[in-house]
């Protein structure tokens, strides 16, 4: 087949693509020729800049280091200086002290007057020893709480406790730390008294409380309030094991600490 214009044109666009493609090459050579001799001077003068700033620092550590040492020798060499004079100075005087010594008169000897003899006096007689004092009498322990009543309290929903705040204060103190014990959500004052709602836990809290404080305190006091209070806690209690009732129709348990005298008509009728 004969070569043709056509053939002609698609050989010069060949060509010309290869003359491109050439000049893209020597492009991409002359920058990476132009990086290579960017990261060559940059690292010349990182070595350079390096190089300077150790010099520096070794110039500036040998000066400290002169500087130093006069600063310390010269004070050194004056105190070395002192010190050897002091020592000849020393020296010195003791030689004198020594040859002033041995050339003195000896000093006389003084005669010693004897010492009065201290006069003998008898030894004190022993103070009695202290009769021990007797030990007080140890605490009985607490007996059996009773069984039955503890299980009636535990029954009981709610109890009106009506006492002196004082009276509250004092069952509070001594049953507060039992595990079933549990303080009212409202206390009410009543004329110098308390009305306190207790539940049924609370109330055998109280019992078995103050049965052991009635047996184990160390105070006499102590021991009567807790024993008169347990005591008039166990009446109620008992009152409802004779009489029990369960839910409504009968009267709210009502615990009253508050003993008095009897009425004058009353003392009257009696006699």
């Amino acid at each position: 087949m004969p070569f043709g214009s056509g053939d002609r044109a698609q050989l010069q666009r060949i060509i010309k693509q290869l003359g491109e493609l050439t000049t893209d090459l020597a492009a991409i050579k002359q920058q990476v020729s132009d990086q290579h001799r960017v990261i060559e001077q940059t690292r010349q003068d990182t070595t350079a800049a390096i190089t300077s700033g150790l010099a520096e620092i070794r110039a500036v550590a040998r000066d400290g280091l002169a500087r130093t040492n006069d600063i310390v020798t010269g004070p050194l060499a004056s105190i070395g200086n002192e010190l050897v004079a002091i020592r000849g100075a020393i020296t010195q005087l003791d030689t004198q002290v020594k040859a002033q010594a041995a050339s003195a008169p000896p000093a006389p000897v003084a005669h010693r007057t004897p010492e009065p003899q201290p006069e003998l006096r008898p030894a004190p007689e022993p103070e009695p020893t202290p009769r021990p004092e007797p030990e007080p009498e140890a605490l009985q322990p607490p007996g059996q709480q009773d069984t039955e009543t503890l299980r009636a309290a535990a029954g009981i929903s709610a109890a009106t406790l009506h006492a002196h705040r004082d009276t509250w204060e004092f069952l509070v103190k001594h049953a507060g730390t039992d595990q079933h014990f549990h303080l009212p959500a409202e206390v009410q004052d009543a004329a110098g008294t308390v009305l306190a709602k207790v539940s049924g836990p609370s109330l055998v809290a109280a019992l078995t409380s103050l049965h052991r404080v009635s047996h184990t305190a160390a105070d006499a006091g102590t021991r009567a309030i807790a024993a008169h209070l347990h005591e008039r806690l166990t009446e109620t209690v008992q009152e409802i094991v004779t009489r029990p009732h369960r839910g409504d129709g009968a009267d709210a348990v009502r615990i009253v600490i508050d003993d008095r005298a009897a009425p004058a008509e009353a003392r009257d009728a009696e006699q």
